[in-house]
């Protein structure tokens, strides 16, 4: 049996150069953490801006007190017991079929917690009403970017 489960929080952040600056509370004055962000690196022709992470958190020095907002998912509790049964029965399809569907489940997950922030946690798109093609598209607003992938390849904080 997998479970899934999510958290999402929201944060006070500024931007300084390519690294976010995460406050430990309103008043901005204790940093609790700096995410270091990376620009694009591969050349394109018909691009001119290379963006990082932070150009989407105002700067530090513009007076904007802004907010990250941060969230995971997991859909893989329970996984070590499923692997385990599927080993003891030597059934190394089962075992792969259950990670990748709690690969995807995981996704999927990611995605209605999203949906949840931008329509009720955070609530900046209320009334969004979208296709799943739409979403897929990424028409939406805001971003969602993940560890690991181009966006934010380091997976060290």
């Amino acid at each position: 049996k997998l479970q899934a489960n999510g958290v999402v929080g929201f944060f006070p952040a500024n931007s300084v150069g390519d690294d976010i600056e995460v406050y430990e509370d309103e008043e901005r004055t204790t940093v609790r953490e700096v995410l270091h962000t990376l620009r694009q690196q591969e050349y394109r022709e018909e691009q001119s801006q290379y963006l990082a992470m932070s150009d989407f958190i105002a700067p530090k020095g513009s007076g904007v007190k802004d907010y990250i907002g941060l969230f995971a998912v997991t859909a893989g509790l329970g996984m070590e017991a499923l692997i385990a049964s599927f080993e003891a029965k030597n059934d190394d399809y089962g075992k792969i079929m259950a990670q990748a569907l709690a690969d995807r489940l995981a996704e999927a997950y990611g995605e209605k917690l999203h949906l949840d922030v931008r329509k009720k946690e955070w609530g900046y798109s209320p009334e969004e009403d979208m296709t799943e093609d739409d979403i897929l598209k990424v028409k939406y607003d805001g971003i969602r970017p993940a560890p690991g992938y181009p966006s934010q390849p380091d997976h060290t904080e």
